[in-house]
């Protein structure tokens, strides 16, 4: 087995490679970071990413790289469990003493120390629900001391028994003796031991995000990230931020009431006692990762409310919000929310140590928690210290760093507000608070770009302007976690007016872009392209929505739908689908087309009526690809298809969903599919269009030859491609009528023995014509003269009985080599047929004028990409041109841009006339499975010609 590339996140880091932000940083100092350039040299990056957050004092500020160095010169001990930690109870009481000043009046904290930000969230929940048990096993032991002095009161007279049994459910009775009441007593057990394993209730807001541990990201609302683990956790309940009213509902719903029997003014009375089913209410005082959205005061303050009737506790979750970073140094305290709970990280560690803390009011604080929970490096010598002094800096002065943020979060706020109302078509928001900050654009999932619009519609907007502006002004920033289209801004405290001005120079950039639609600025750098551009400036091109960008339908719907999974098949075809993109070479584009390997997902065109001449009609909707016929072949080539195939399943399934019952699979993808077999969708008919391509195209050549020879009869045949799908299918067809067939592989491995097969094809088709009876031209009708031949008629032998391979080994024998079919890798053979057929699945040409007879006649299977022989045809005169595989189209419909190249109105490829035929005339199931068979060609091309395609003789 192969070694892979990358042991750490490969997947990731390819992902990040698509945008040009798999870089190795090699130095990092305040808001920057450095990279070497080809040449060795150190290149600055305005890093706006900040750790996530870590960085509220930007990378190695010099006074915490210092005081590291000295805790590690001096041995200062790392790991020393299981002993005192002053300095552990030295941050406690910093953080104590800033509660105190920002929520005055409010009671001491205890700390319990974690790694991360998800462990903190995580070790807040266990304590939540700690405390909830812990609650509950104290109701139920008061409400045992109920019973039995209930029992006690009524033995000795000095309680009524109970004359009201109604909060039981059921028909119970009412007792009337210490007996019956003794059984009253177990039915109210048995109800409360019933009710006692309801499960625990925790809250959430929609938009949160609190991690991604098995915990945690029970609590992180974004379904990609939960979905898939929901079934590992407890399930949590979101309710809309600031919609107060709908906790306050949602709580109600959860209210599970047991039964406590108390004694009441001289009477044994069943009282309900709430039940503590909610265990917690998690939220971030402003939400980051849901897209820079802040709780109001008025949210907060009814739901520090409600909390305290039901005794929730309050989780504030400042993991990325605190230590400052808003101007402030808990964000909550903008909003005067008062946690029973405090959840601290990121920054915390000063850029160096991984330190966070869970903070809970003593009231609150379960000691005990302390013996069933723990963390082998929570708490560490190093990092508890390097916290330490963090939280000495940020103390200094009064808290100058707080107003620091404060100050500088509102400059950077002011630049982005200026950009807004410069492009509000392009800014759809600026948000934020301090040095936590978010730039949302609009919406670019209709965008005219279909590079931008590709982006937008799987999410990645955010990433390819992230790519651009990492590339084009070494600026690093990157999206929200669930806001696609929104850019986060959370650099240090220390970022300058140079820096800041900096920033405006890049964004700006990209809102040009975009109000421009100008894909080039943000592919180019993604080409691997060096020197001088084409062109420097931004420009504007036409700002028409995706859909009317493409050819569409009229009128009331189609009847029927069909899908087309295609690929530019050309630079040119690449160009002509983004205008914006004509500056960049043919290997510019190639490039960007491999860069996105990950992602070849383009977005799909809107439909292309067809009205057949039968009365039905149908819409084609074109699900492309960005994928290359370099790339196909080198699948092909090295048999790593699997990919490939992955996103060929992804988009017949996206045409399904669509209503689309035919599916054609474009030129090239059949090959690396198996022509569809491996595809395996149900409910939808898939075509590789190869049997009216062969169709087509022999028509074509037939008349051709017609003109020219006078017929098909005694001339030479030649395919390229002899062995593969088209090519087998194009020589068993023209094998009726020609003398000689020559068959020309690759000489790669396995060349040979497809050949092979298709020579038997040939041999197999021959003898069925023969046996079948009736006239007979071409190789069958010289074969019927061999006495094999003769002798299997004698006895009768069917034509079905497979006999290619008996034929084949008998003309071996008889003549020594075959006179009617021959098997070469040599394209010089090709110089010996009148008629040639190019069906090879090379990304470049492969004949050469050199290779070509005098007077011959070419068929180009491949005339509209890369591997065209056009070129070569015109270099020889007097040769016969043919695009195979091509039908005018009746109405003269126009194919979407980009997919059509090389054709004109009213011209479609057969794989695109093949899907629309089927699509017309309801056949159902894989027709590309096996080989194509002549039958299955004569079927094809008479149901097109009934719906108005022929095939095209030039």
């Amino acid at each position: 087995m192969t070694a892979p590339t990358r042991y750490a996140e490969a997947l990731l880091t390819g992902l990040l490679g698509i945008f040009d932000l798999d870089i190795e940083y090699v130095r990092a100092e305040k808001n920057t970071l450095y990279y070497l350039d080809d040449t060795g040299v150190e290149m600055p990056v305005l890093d706006l990413i900040g750790g996530w957050g870590s960085l509220v004092l930007g990378h190695h500020h010099p006074e915490i790289v210092a005081y590291a160095k000295e805790l590690l010169d001096t041995g200062w001990p790392v790991h020393s469990q299981h002993s005192a930690h002053p300095v552990a109870d030295q941050v406690g009481a910093v953080l104590n003493a800033v509660l105190g000043r920002e929520f005055p009046g409010a009671e001491p904290y205890s700390v319990t120390f974690a790694n991360s930000g998800a462990e903190a969230v995580e070790v807040a929940v266990k304590h939540c629900e700690f405390d909830r048990a812990l609650r509950m096993k104290s109701l139920f032991e008061e409400i045992e001391w109920h019973a039995d002095v209930a029992l006690t009161a009524v033995r000795d007279g000095s309680a009524a028994l109970p004359d009201d049994t109604s909060p039981l459910p059921g028909d119970v009775p009412v007792p009337g003796t210490v007996e019956e009441f003794g059984a009253l007593l177990e039915a109210v057990a048995a109800h409360n031991v019933a009710r006692a394993g309801t499960s625990p209730v925790f809250f959430a807001l929609e938009r949160a995000f609190h991690g991604k541990l098995v915990g945690s990201v029970q609590f992180t609302y974004n379904p990609i990230f939960r979905a898939a683990f929901a079934s590992l956790g407890r399930a949590v309940k979101f309710i809309p931020p600031n919609d107060a009213t709908a906790f306050e509902n949602l709580v109600a719903e959860q209210q599970v009431n047991v039964l406590d029997v108390q004694v009441v003014n001289g009477r044994v009375t069943l009282v309900e006692r709430a039940l503590p089913v909610v265990a917690g209410l998690i939220v971030e005082p402003i939400q980051g990762e849901g897209g820079i959205h802040e709780l109001t005061a008025e949210f907060a303050a009814r739901v520090r409310r409600i909390c305290d009737e039901i005794e929730c506790p309050v989780v504030v979750d400042e993991i990325q919000t605190g230590m400052g970073r808003t101007g402030k140094f808990f964000a909550s305290s903008h909003i005067g929310l008062l946690g029973d709970y405090y959840l601290l990280g990121k920054s915390l560690g000063g850029g160096i140590g991984k330190a966070s803390a869970m903070l809970v009011r003593q009231s609150r604080y379960r000691p005990e928690f302390e013996l069933v929970h723990s963390s082998t490096f929570a708490k560490d010598g190093f990092s508890t210290a390097i916290a330490l002094r963090t939280l000495e800096l940020l103390e200094a002065e009064d808290g100058a760093a707080y107003d620091r943020a404060a100050e500088r979060g509102e400059r950077i706020l002011g630049v982005l507000r200026e950009l807004a109302r410069e492009f509000p078509d392009v800014v759809a928001g600026v948000r934020g608070k301090g040095l936590m900050i978010g730039l949302e654009f609009t919406d670019q999932s209709d965008a005219s770009s279909p590079v931008i619009r590709a982006k937008a519609q799987a999410g990645l907007l955010g990433f390819l302007l992230c790519g651009y502006l990492q590339s084009a002004h070494r600026i690093r920033t990157g999206p929200t976690a669930s806001v696609p289209n929104m850019l986060r801004i959370g650099p240090s405290i220390y970022i300058s007016d140079e820096e800041i001005d900096h920033l405006r120079t890049g964004l700006t950039q990209v809102c040009r872009i975009l109000r421009g639609q100008d894909a080039l600025p943000l592919v180019r750098p993604l080409t691997g392209a060096t020197g001088q551009p084409s062109r420097t400036e931004i420009r504007d091109f036409p700002r028409e929505t995706g859909a009317a960008a493409q050819p569409a339908g009229t009128g009331e719907p189609a009847t029927l739908k069909a899908g087309l999974v295609a690929y530019p098949l050309t630079p040119d075809a690449l160009r002509e689908l983004d205008p914006s993109l004509a500056g960049l070479d043919d290997d510019a584009l190639l490039a960007y087309t491999r860069r996105s390997e990950m992602l070849k997902d383009l977005p799909t065109f809107a439909p292309v009526r067809f009205d057949s001449p039968q009365g039905a009609s149908v819409d084609l909707t074109v699900y492309p690809l960005l994928v290359s016929q370099q790339q196909l072949r080198e699948y092909q080539v090295s048999g790593q298809t699997s990919l490939i195939c992955m996103d060929l399943d992804r988009r017949v399934r996206a045409a399904k969903e669509d209503g689309c019952d035919t599916v054609g699979i474009g030129f090239g993808l059949g090959a690396v599919s198996g022509h569809g077999r491996v595809l395996r969708v149900p409910g939808v008919t898939l075509t590789a269009g190869g049997a009216l391509a062969a169709g087509a195209a022999v028509s074509a050549v037939e008349r051709v030859a017609t003109e020219r020879f006078g017929g098909l009869g005694g001339l030479t045949m030649a395919v390229v491609g002899g062995g593969g799908h088209i090519g087998s299918a194009l020589a068993t067809l023209g094998a009726g009528q020609v003398a000689k067939i020559v068959l020309v592989g690759s000489g790669r491995p396995g060349s040979a023995e497809r050949l092979r097969v298709a020579e038997h094809r040939i041999y197999q088709e021959a003898w069925r014509q023969i046996a079948g009876g009736g006239e007979l031209s071409g190789i069958p009708a010289a074969l019927s003269a061999e006495p094999l031949i003769a002798g299997w008629l004698a006895d009768g032998r069917s034509g079905d009985e497979p006999s290619g391979a008996a034929v084949a080994e008998y003309l071996d024998d008889a003549h020594g080599a075959s006179p009617f079919v021959v098997l070469t890798d040599d394209l010089l053979s090709v110089g010996n047929a009148q008629l040639v057929f190019s069906a090879h699945s090379s990304p470049v040409p492969v004949l050469d004028k050199k290779h070509l007879e005098d007077g011959s006649v070419i068929c180009d299977m491949s005339f509209f990409g890369t591997g065209s022989e056009a070129a070569a045809m015109a270099e020889r005169d007097g040769l016969g041109y043919v695009r195979g595989g091509l039908l005018s189209v009746s109405g003269g419909v126009i194919l979407p841009r980009g997919i059509s190249a090389s054709m004109n109105a009213g011209e479609a490829l057969a794989g695109v006339a093949e899907v629309i035929t089927l699509a017309l005339s309801g056949n159902g199931g894989n027709l590309s499975e096996g080989p194509i068979a002549c039958e299955q060609v004569r079927a094809i091309l008479e149901l097109a010609k009934q719906h108005g395609f022929e095939p095209i003789f030039s």
